[in-house]
């Protein structure tokens, strides 16, 4: 996945219609406004997977990792990747 944006806005539309949450940009905090709590996480997880195609590397999870669409973004990004040694 190397359109940053366009997966950006996948993200942004996956949390619109399924959690019901309008994001006025991609690198508001979503969880100091208090959007997102840990079962909206869960619920996107589960969404993002079922969009993409694959499975997120939850043993690499922080919560960090969504605060942000763009952190996001970048989580899947790299998620998206070949791993080295796996296989």
């Amino acid at each position: 996945m190397t359109d940053v944006v366009g997966l950006e806005q996948q993200i942004a539309d996956i949390v619109r219609d399924v959690l019901q949450i309008d994001v006025a940009s991609p690198d508001a905090d979503l969880m100091a406004t208090g959007m997102f709590d840990s079962l909206a996480v869960v619920s996107l997880i589960a969404e993002i997977e079922t969009t993409l195609g694959f499975e997120l590397p939850l043993d690499e999870f922080e919560v960090d990792s969504f605060r942000t669409i763009e952190r996001i973004a970048a989580f899947v990004t790299a998620a998206s990747q070949p791993r080295e040694g796996v296989g």
